[in-house]
């Protein structure tokens, strides 16, 4: 990127050379270079004679016309530095720019003029007048490079606007590399198209004068009207234009006209939705950079959406340097997310009259003591290709129950859903109660879809991509994105919008007296009422945490008992009164899962072909693998032991919205759980964003075809846990996932099946068979009288057990793993916070008392223990069509009473052994209790008057000598539950510090 010395001169040189060349046409008037230069040196001179000189900073209220750009060329003749104010701005925000600037007059390009203490003169006035012969040879001198050429106010975090000093250098050296790389020349019709008080307008300017090309101004009402802008573009015969990212997608969808001469598009300030291109023949290019980097730092050639490729910010403008950094300011690794810093040229001098601010967001370069980088406040990660994907601000990372959100990534999910044209998310404060909600306001892409189906089309697209804190509780569908005199997204307008949504939403409705009720309860737990009665609890901030408190809070109000499984089969306040009604009126009684609603869903998908050939000895030397369930714990994990046991490429199937965002994702399952991979491991791995529940796992037809031509062995590790959802919920990602597996393993060519089961499938079975042990060769069939009284989710992996058996009769290459519980990392003492264990061992240390279970067993084991005997035994060909119960022995599997016992006599803690139910009852009304919200586990009655819990009492011993038999000679042991182990787990996973 070279540097011309200064703007000014570049200018002058211009008007020497093309004196009779248009400079500056607005609908009033047209200027040519020499009269721009003759003009300005009026102005010039009149400010010299006022005593403005070098170090002068010159407030200019800036108006949409020719004499605004006189008067900033006048300013930097006297050798000052020019201040735009923009005219549009309101009176108190001006006087407070000019309290800062502490200044003795105030140009203005207005037509009328304000009363203040600082003077107001008009540009118009000044420009007519012949120069002073005394200070005519000032006028022509240039400031130094490192001389200030503008100050630019931006809105502060105190309320009062910051203003940021730009230097000479720095504008000349972005207007030079930028007027290169775009040709950018004397032949060039540009337009002035940005807020004049926002800095785009300063390159704007300077990028057309300092080419010597024509700048021209078109007014407000073609401004913001897409239609009319571009045909001013094919009017005036305009080469480059600027638009803000609001409007770039209705400016490329108005089409391209015969005659339009347009050759770049350019766009900057907030972060670009994906957008067609293909209709169009000119370069869209987004810019991306804040003020205090001299308005740009990178820029992207922007590619149609139609070609699926991720968001960019793209490349370091000229000799930019990005940085990406994390809180300790050193760089992140590749795809990992952390802060965008710059350096560089282009950096301003910092703040006006505020060296505090300016030492806190300017900073020592971490590698170059001597050098100064910039600390955005934006997050963002560098792509494989080496561009930068900007992610949101730091501040757009907002908290939902508990989890840091980052507003982009919804907005981006929602702005690929086909109903949409532009989207943005805000977390506003809620109107009830305390905190924050996320609201999506969105332009549909066709008007006439009506709004019903439009937000159901939004709610899918959530649905699919994000976890359900991630999920907007509301929709707002706007005809435009309200903008401010910048050009920038009006937050407030929004703000004013949705609360006059609500309004009117609440005075439409009516609601019955048990309607009422159920209404309280949904704003009670969600702190909000932001939803009609039809709308999900779900959909409105509820959670599977919220639902125990719902179920019970209904159960109090409405004198009936409610189950949690009722909150979700009903789910809206509508469908839950309506239950109420109807049970409280003939006293029904809660159904059971009937059988014939498992068994008709164990089907092997008819696509799925088995009858080619698998190679077993790919089972012991893979060269491609596919695996799912990689962001879950036991997931990680295996991941990294495949890694480390075989040299295979290990495709990764996540679900997000492209590649990068899922290997951030991976990326960050690995921090949280302690997993180290070498070089060598990180290189081998392939992320595909996916989903398996969707037909092709939502991959166009080409690119699942070649994935399906790759791999070797699928390992299925993905799967929805939780253990108070219903089978109607859980089906969707468990069964409706094997389904979309078992389809990709029988496609062009037999792959051989992974299956990460459960050692649930035997559920409380030995109630119905009398039986005392379950071998890994018995028919799970037995267990089915337990399994339809049984959770959801252990009726959908009994499911899946039969589907996976069924496509292995088909010929399907099967081996299957029945995991037991992953209480934590023998190691590390990690272990996933969701687990219901740890809830459990939380509660009870709480209350210094345990249940009396008997025999109650979960299954403990580790999960590096897991994972390295599954890959260990599933390289064996032996191991095919073979079950193995991934457990302790049975002398080594320790039930509730056992595992508290060890607790007593390694840690010195102490607990009452208590009746069951005195137990439950200690917290059942405890909203805080760890456990409370898995209390439908211990309080429903399932069966016999007793709960799921003790149901589960002297339940099987679960035999595992296949896993034994495999395991010989590979040195991999049964953790051991030792006194280091618990120690681990209880300071890592339970917080509780031991001794010694």
């Amino acid at each position: 990127m070279t540097t011309q010395s200064n703007v000014l001169e570049k200018f002058q040189m211009c008007a020497a050379v093309r004196g009779d060349t248009s400079a500056v046409v607005s609908e009033q008037a047209c200027l040519s270079y020499r009269e721009l230069d003759r003009r300005s040196d009026a102005v010039a001179s009149a400010l010299r004679g006022r005593g403005i000189g070098r170090g002068s900073l010159v407030p200019i209220e800036a108006a949409r016309n020719v004499d605004f750009i006189v008067g900033i060329l006048g300013i930097l003749k006297a050798g000052a530095t020019y201040v735009p104010i923009d005219e549009r701005y309101p009176d108190a925000r001006k006087d407070l720019i000019l309290q800062q600037c502490d200044a003795s007059l105030v140009l203005t390009a207005r037509a009328t003029q304000r009363d203040a203490a600082v003077p107001f003169i008009s540009v118009a006035d000044l420009s007519v007048r012949r120069p002073d012969r005394d200070n005519a040879h000032a006028t022509q001198r240039a400031d130094a490079p490192e001389g200030a050429i503008y100050v630019i106010f931006t809105s502060g975090s105190t309320g009062a606007p910051k203003g940021v000093i730009v230097e000479h250098a720095a504008v000349a050296t972005l207007v030079g590399w930028h007027n290169a790389r775009f040709s950018m020349n004397a032949e060039s019709r540009a337009t002035l198209m940005a807020g004049l008080g926002f800095d785009v307008s300063q390159w704007e300017i300077w990028s057309a004068l300092c080419a010597g090309a024509t700048l021209f101004l078109p007014d407000d009402e073609t401004r913001f009207d897409a239609d009319a802008l571009v045909g001013f573009f094919t009017r005036h015969r305009i080469t480059h234009a600027y638009v803000p990212t609001v409007m770039v997608a209705d400016v490329v969808g108005v089409g391209q006209p015969a005659d339009l001469k347009l050759e770049y598009l350019f766009t900057a300030g907030e972060k670009l939705d994906p957008v067609d291109t293909d209709r169009v023949s000119y370069t869209v290019v987004d810019y991306y950079g804040p003020t205090e980097a001299t308005i740009f730092a990178t820029y992207h050639v922007v590619p149609s959406a139609t070609l699926g490729r991720p968001a960019s910010i793209g490349h370091p403008v000229g000799n930019t340097e990005i940085l990406i950094l994390n809180d300790a300011r050193e760089a992140v690794g590749e795809s990992d997310v952390g802060e965008i810093c710059i350096g560089g040229p282009g950096l301003a001098r910092g703040y006006l009259n505020n060296p505090a601010l300016t030492r806190e967001k300017f900073r020592p370069h971490p590698q170059r003591p001597d050098r100064i980088i910039y600390r955005t406040g934006d997050l963002g990660r560098r792509l494989n290709d080496g561009s930068i994907q900007f992610l949101g601000r730091l501040d757009d990372q907002v908290k939902i129950r508990g989890n840091l959100v980052e507003l982009g990534e919804i907005q981006a999910v929602l702005a690929r859903a086909d109903v949409v044209r532009k989207a943005l998310v805000l977390a506003l404060p809620r109107i009830a109660g305390t905190g924050k909600e996320l609201v999506a306001f969105v332009v549909p892409a066709d008007p006439a879809v009506p709004p019903e189906q439009v937000v159901d089309a939004l709610k899918a697209s959530v649905r699919q991509y994000l976890p359900d804190y991630m999920w907007p509780v509301g929709h707002v569908l706007l005809d435009d994105v309200p903008v401010t005199a910048n050009g920038k997204t009006d937050r407030a307008a929004l703000q004013q919008r949705y609360h006059d949504e609500l309004r009117n939403r609440t005075e439409q409705e009516s609601y019955t007296a048990v309607e009422r009720i159920v209404m309280d309860a949904f704003v009670a737990l969600t702190g909000h009422a932001s939803f009609r009665k039809t709308d999900s609890f779900f959909d409105i901030g509820g959670n599977s945490l919220l639902t125990a408190k719902l179920a019970r809070a209904l159960s109090d109000a409405a004198g009936t008992k409610m189950l949690i499984r009722d909150v979700y089969e009903h789910l809206s306040v509508e469908g839950l009164a309506g239950e109420i009604e109807r049970r409280v009126a003939a006293a029904l009684e809660i159904d059971r899962e009937p059988v014939y609603a498992l068994s008709n869903d164990i089907r092997v998908p008819a696509q799925a072909d088995f009858s080619g050939a698998f190679d077993v000895a790919l089972l012991a030397r893979p060269r491609t693998i596919l695996l799912t369930g990689a962001t879950g714990f036991v997931g990680v994990h295996l991941l990294a032991e495949l890694l480390a046991t075989t040299s295979a490429l290990v495709h990764c199937l996540v679900r997000a919205e492209d590649a990068a965002a899922g290997r951030a994702r991976i990326d960050e399952k690995l921090r949280a759980y302690d997993v180290n991979l070498g070089p060598d491991e990180r290189s081998r791995i392939r992320v595909w964003a996916g989903d398996i529940t969707q037909a092709r796992f939502g991959l166009d037809e080409r690119r699942y075809a070649a994935l399906a031509d790759e791999i070797d062995i699928v390992y299925h590790s993905a799967g929805a846990v939780n253990f108070i959802q219903p089978y109607s919920f859980m089906k969707k990602i468990n069964v409706d996932g094997l389904t979309q597996i078992l389809a990709f393993a029988g496609y062009r060519r037999t792959k051989a099946l992974i299956l990460l089961s459960t050692i649930s499938v035997y559920s409380w079975g030995h109630r119905f068979t009398g039986k005392s042990m379950m071998t890994e060769a018995d028919d799970i069939d037995q267990n089915l009288p337990a399994v339809l009284e049984d959770i959801g989710y252990t009726r959908s992996k009994w499911v899946m057990e039969k589907m996976a058996d069924l496509a292995a009769q088909h010929g399907l290459p099967l081996m299957t793993f029945r995991l037991g519980y992953a209480t934590f990392h023998g190691e590390t003492g990690v272990s996933a916070d969701y687990q219901w264990w740890g809830r459990l061992v939380k509660t009870c240390m709480a209350l210094g008392t345990v249940p009396d279970l008997e025999d109650l067993r979960e299954g403990l084991t580790s999960v590096d223990y897991m994972t390295k005997a599954l890959a260990w035994i599933s390289r064996n060909p032996a191991a095919l069509g073979r079950k193995f119960n991934l457990i302790n022995s049975p002398e080594a599997n320790l039930t509730l009473r056992e595992f508290f016992s060890r607790l007593e006599r390694y840690f010195g803690l102490r607990f009452r052994v208590v009746p069951f139910r005195e137990w439950r009852d200690a917290w059942k009304t405890d909203i805080d209790a760890p456990l409370y919200p898995l209390l439908s586990l211990f309080d429903d009655n399932i069966r016999d008057g007793m709960s799921t819990a003790e149901l589960y009492q002297n339940n099987y011993v679960w035999d595992c000598r296949n896993v034994i038999e495999f395991l010989e000679g590979s040195g991999i042991a049964q953790p051991a539950f030792s006194r280091e182990q618990l120690a681990r787990y209880m300071e890592r996973s339970i917080g509780h510090r031991v001794a010694g």
